[in-house]
């Protein structure tokens, strides 16, 4: 294998990570019943945090707070020692 193939699959492996973000925010953000995807809202919890971290990453503050917004719609409560 060499440097360039590699540095390309490298690459390759970062465009399917961003665009796995992308579609799972849409998802997210667009879908009604998460248990239509997810075994249990734990894990679609789980997954919106990852979407947080990642749009956290890139300052997009905006998309940060939708997908807060779908998680306290969906059942989540913030800790008190959070809010405080």
């Amino acid at each position: 294998m060499t440097e360039q193939t590699k540095i390309s699959m490298e690459k390759l492996i970062e465009i399917f990570n961003k665009i796995a973000m992308v579609e799972g925010f849409n998802m997210i953000v667009n879908e009604v019943d998460p248990l239509k995807y997810f075994s249990s809202l734990n894990k679609f919890y789980s997954m919106i945090d990852k979407l947080i971290d990642h749009y956290c990453e890139l300052e997009e503050y905006e998309k940060c707070a939708l997908l807060l917004e779908v998680k306290k719609k969906h059942g989540w409560e913030q800790s008190e020692a959070i809010e405080k």
